[in-house]
């Protein structure tokens, strides 16, 4: 659901269509990790989904109940193929910003910033 709001914010502003399709895949892929491994699947515990939308840009900001992990020190793993555990590195090449880091309420969140250019081939 997070994705279709950014797909209905997106249907008014003048941007690529490419740029909101990457950003919807990265909020799915930190609305994925909030819930279960921040979360840990408590449907009683909440997450918040922040959109900020400016003439050049988005930004999504995704908190959650949980502990985080230790974000400075985390690599990629080698194994590409692998069906679980790319979440991260999704939202790396998707975003032209990305932080992990703690709210000031002492939430866990992930902050994501997409830069939005027209471009001729998406008009």
């Amino acid at each position: 659901m997070p994705d279709a709001v950014l797909m209905e914010i997106g249907s008014d502003m003048e941007c690529c269509q490419k740029s909101l399709e990457e950003l919807g895949t990265s909020v799915i892929e930190a609305c994925t990790n909030a819930m279960e491994h921040g979360n840990e699947l408590d449907d009683h515990l909440p997450i918040q989904v922040i959109y900020e939308v400016e003439e050049e840009q988005i930004t999504i900001t995704v908190l959650d109940e949980g502990p985080g992990f230790d974000h400075q020190h985390w690599e990629p793993s080698d194994e590409l193929m692998r069906q679980r555990g790319r979440g991260i590195q999704i939202m790396r090449e998707f975003t032209d910003e990305l932080e992990f880091s703690r709210h000031e309420d002492g939430r866990f969140q992930i902050r994501m910033v997409k830069k939005l250019i027209a471009t001729d081939e998406d008009s």
